[in-house]
């Protein structure tokens, strides 16, 4: 893992193995100490944990993980090697797994998915903050 801080944003690269999802959260959590938005940590922790398992289990490529604070919302965003959408789907209630894109929609302002020229995609989702 590589992680770029700045002021405003921090980028990291992480494989495609189960622990990023850790690391994720980590990274998460020092920058909403670092932009004093603490309040939306938990929040974030569980977005970015299920957009990077999301990755790790779909794409299965590794991913770039940006975070950034701008204007009052934390953006939290994972780019991957994998032209498949990201869809929420409504998985059997018996069935488990499957919902965490559903979590991702109920827990942040908004969210979506962006496919790139390059194959891959990003998956985003952003929250109001207390700041801006």
């Amino acid at each position: 893992m590589t992680a770029q801080p700045s002021h405003h944003t921090v980028r990291a690269s992480l494989p495609p193995v189960a622990d990023s999802s850790r690391t994720a959260r980590h990274l998460v959590v020092d920058a909403c100490t670092r932009w004093n938005v603490p309040a939306v940590a938990d929040t974030a922790c569980v977005i970015a944990s299920e957009l990077v398992t999301n990755a790790v289990r779909h794409a299965g490529t590794p991913m770039h993980m940006t975070l950034a604070i701008a204007d009052g919302k934390l953006l939290l965003a994972v780019r991957d090697g994998s032209p498949r959408p990201a869809v929420a789907t409504h998985p059997d209630p018996h069935t488990p797994g499957g919902r965490g894109l559903l979590l991702v929609g109920e827990m942040s302002q908004a969210w979506g998915s962006l496919a790139l020229p390059d194959g891959g995609k990003v998956v985003w989702a952003a929250l109001q903050t207390d700041a801006g």
